[in-house]
């Protein structure tokens, strides 16, 4: 391929939006990976690879599902949704005035939606690296149901006493963390116009 196609190419590539993206990632994988390894009592390492697997789980979601859903969305919301993903800013249309309002619902869904993924996703990863070959020895059951019932008598109590489970609690201030940190950030982006925006 001649280099002129290739830089028209890559011309039409959102760089400035996959940039901000990159940084809003890594932001919230560190703040994240500090908050799970200071509430579930993780090594640094650890914890850094907990939150980028899931932080990574949850953007490709989230693309997938945007890439989804724009495509039936109504062409002038349509238009406001690409023009404000790509190049943080909206054109006048008919959608304009209540715009204000369909960000700050879609934030606030994306916020739970978000945090059900990564507690999800978290809950997976523990289940898939501590997963153990089952033993069929008397032993091993007997062990195993007496595993069970001390997880179902502590889940009964934490019910009682209006407690949620430690790694619930965790991702939910993990989310809350990345999610006030990049909302910080996008309006200091705004406010000063880095980026040419």
């Amino acid at each position: 391929m001649p280099i002129n196609d290739l830089l028209s190419e890559l011309g039409i590539l959102p760089l400035r939006a996959i940039a901000v993206q990159s940084m809003l990632l890594m932001v919230a994988i560190v703040l994240e990976a500090m908050v799970l390894r200071q509430q579930l009592r993780l090594g640094y390492r650890t914890s850094m690879q907990y939150a980028a697997t899931l932080n990574l789980l949850a953007t490709s979601l989230g693309w997938i599902a945007f890439l989804a859903l724009e495509a039936v969305l109504p062409l002038a919301l349509r238009s406001q949704v690409i023009s404000y993903v790509l190049f943080n800013r909206f054109y006048t249309n008919s959608w304009h005035d209540a715009l204000p309002v369909v960000v700050v619902v879609v934030a606030i869904a994306a916020f739970f939606v978000t945090y059900w993924i990564k507690l999800q996703g978290l809950l997976w990863l523990l289940q898939l690296l501590g997963q153990k070959p089952a033993e069929n020895t008397p032993e091993a059951i007997e062990g195993d149901r007496r595993q069970r019932y001390e997880r179902a008598r502590r889940a009964q109590i934490e019910g009682r006493q209006g407690g949620t489970s430690p790694r619930a609690l965790a991702m939910l201030q993990a989310n809350a963390a990345s999610f006030t940190a990049i909302l910080v950030l996008l309006l200091l982006i705004n406010q000063s116009g880095v980026l040419g925006w």
